[in-house]
């Protein structure tokens, strides 16, 4: 939707996607075995080890800036789609609007959840988190093929815009030549990023029966980027095959507030936000203390709930 209206253009924009899954998954190995090689458990201790330590703050800045502008992203989701999920319940404003959905959910759940010290907690969960993506993939792949949304479909009355579609007479690549395409670059490459806790998360991983971690390392990675990539690209294209050029930047807005899969969907995406949130934020606070060194430990010990 950023740069056609064509269902043309699904072919480079898929096509693109698993092209940075790939990439993706490469990366976050890499990241994975420069910490194993040098012996250290985060980025900027690789980094420092490998490059030099005058410039380590490089990694931690970049990281944490990414972190958090990804917990940002969270709560900005979760308020759009909680207030979405409220409004037909008709509760005054103070309740249901989107402000007042985002200070309630992050005092009273992301705070508990992000103030954990270990990752540990959250792996019973993160499976919960899997299963939400995909049925959210599975109800919007569902409504491209029911008809709901189409001209005079149950739904598309209901629909906060219609489906526009643009005719393209060139070939599928021919649509790239777009300026607008350079949006679906930028939202690639941040689509598969979570290489902010690769460390963390071979640090945290079992070793195999042979006591070594790279192996089970890059199988975990390599299944988990490619279920991303493919989640990711059949939200893409039976979102865009249902709105086409209407699509909005959350494609769960698309749908109508009675429409119950939708409500459905969205509860699913609140959860997937909800459990994951806690790993983007401890990335987040364990960049912050490894960046003041021994201050930021301190901190951390003497402040508990604050690092």
């Amino acid at each position: 939707a950023a740069f056609s209206g064509s269902p043309k253009a699904l072919v480079p924009s898929v096509a693109f996607t698993l092209l940075l899954g790939v990439l993706s998954a490469y990366g976050f190995v890499l990241i994975a075995d420069a910490c194993n090689r040098t012996g250290e458990t985060t980025y900027q201790g690789s980094w420092g080890k490998a490059i030099g330590h005058r410039s380590k703050w490089v990694p931690a800045v970049a990281c944490i800036a990414k972190a958090g502008i990804g917990c940002i992203s969270y709560s900005m989701i979760l308020g759009d789609c909680l207030s979405l999920l409220l409004k037909p319940l008709s509760f005054p404003a103070a309740i249901s609007s989107r402000s007042a959905v985002m200070l309630a959910l992050t005092v009273l759940v992301l705070l508990p959840l992000c103030s954990m010290k270990s990752l540990a907690p959250l792996a019973k969960f993160s499976f919960l988190g899997v299963l939400s993506n995909v049925f959210i993939a599975i109800v919007i792949a569902f409504r491209s093929l029911d008809g709901s949304y189409r001209a005079g479909g149950a739904l598309a009355a209901a629909a906060p815009a219609a489906a526009e579609f643009v005719p393209f007479t060139g070939s599928p690549w021919a649509t790239v030549a777009d300026p607008g395409f350079a949006v679906l670059l930028c939202m690639l490459s941040t689509a598969f990023i979570a290489h902010y806790n690769a460390p963390v998360f071979y640090e945290e991983l079992a070793p195999g029966p042979d006591g070594r971690k790279d192996g089970r390392f890059l199988l975990v990675s390599v299944i988990g980027f490619s279920i991303a990539a493919i989640i990711l690209s059949t939200v893409m294209s039976c979102g865009f095959l249902t709105f086409g050029r209407a699509s909005l930047g959350l494609i769960l807005d698309n749908y109508a507030a009675t429409d119950r899969l939708a409500v459905a969907a969205r509860i699913a995406i609140v959860v997937s936000l909800t459990t994951t949130q806690p790993l983007v934020f401890f990335s987040l606070r364990r960049q912050l203390v490894d960046l003041f060194g021994h201050r930021g430990a301190e901190l951390a010990e003497r402040w508990p709930t604050l690092l």
